[in-house]
């Protein structure tokens, strides 16, 4: 830890040291006076400091999720063709042809303005898919937690070893299986009716709880409203169902 600590101080240090080295040097071996030498020096040390803040970002997300590789990828493409048009216009521009200052000045702008438009938009791009990967990575956990819940529901009705409960243990497979293989994704207008599906359950539960606290066959009212909230669970699953496919297929 102390070692990746330090190396990544060392990766930020670099980042603002290398640039200064390479502008310094540029200027000195450019007398000083050359503008062009130095405006060289800052070209290449923005490049140098691009490169550097993304091997950086690279290094500490390495452990993060897989859906972002593609923006990272295109992210490096970016900054490889970013470097390689610097040093081609440092090379070809400002010593070979030696063009105005202004002239060069202007191109070397443009180019900076343009990498930073194009970084820009893959930054937002990446950020938005990230957001919803982890959107959709929530709610799947929130479904796997229902199916849970409703699964550890099922078990305490066999547990109660009753066979008036056997009716109820069918119906709570049915509603686990409706759930399970219902779309995990939902939609923001049925947030409200989310919320209902886990108060039923909450409701379930405690109805569960309630007939353990009465003898065999003593428990028939208990189960009948039992019965009932599963049902009226299991309908509002199907209702949420047809609409969340209304939703996503814009169809009503």
């Amino acid at each position: 830890m102390i070692t990746r600590t330090a190396g990544h101080n060392g990766l930020r240090l670099a980042t603002v040291v290398l640039p200064i080295v390479t502008i310094l040097l540029f200027g000195v071996l450019g007398g000083l006076s050359q503008l062009i030498a130095w405006i060289s020096g800052i070209a290449l040390g923005c490049v140098e400091a691009a490169i550097l803040v993304f091997i950086s970002r690279v290094i500490e997300r390495r452990k993060s999720s897989l859906s972002g590789a593609p923006f990272y990828i295109a992210s490096g493409v970016i900054i490889g063709i970013y470097a390689v048009s610097v040093i081609l216009e440092v090379i070809l521009l400002g010593y070979l042809f030696s063009l105005p200052v202004s002239s060069y000045v202007l191109i070397q702008l443009i180019t900076v303005l343009g990498f930073s438009l194009a970084l820009g938009l893959i930054a937002g791009a990446g950020k938005y898919a990230g957001t919803m990967s982890q959107k959709e990575n929530d709610q799947l956990a929130a479904k796997r937690e229902t199916v849970d819940w409703i699964v550890l529901i099922r078990k305490r009705i066999h547990q109660l070893q009753d066979a008036e409960l056997q009716a109820l243990e069918r119906q709570m497979v049915e509603l686990e299986e409706t759930l399970r293989y219902s779309d995990p994704i939902s939609h923001t207008s049925l947030f409200e009716v989310e919320q209902i599906i886990r108060q039923k359950i909450s409701l379930l539960e405690d109805q569960v709880t309630l007939i353990g606290e009465f003898q065999t066959g003593q428990r028939s009212e208990q189960i009948e409203q039992t019965a009932h909230i599963i049902r009226d669970t299991l309908r509002t699953v199907q209702d949420r169902n047809t609409t969340l496919l209304k939703a996503k297929t814009g169809s009503t």
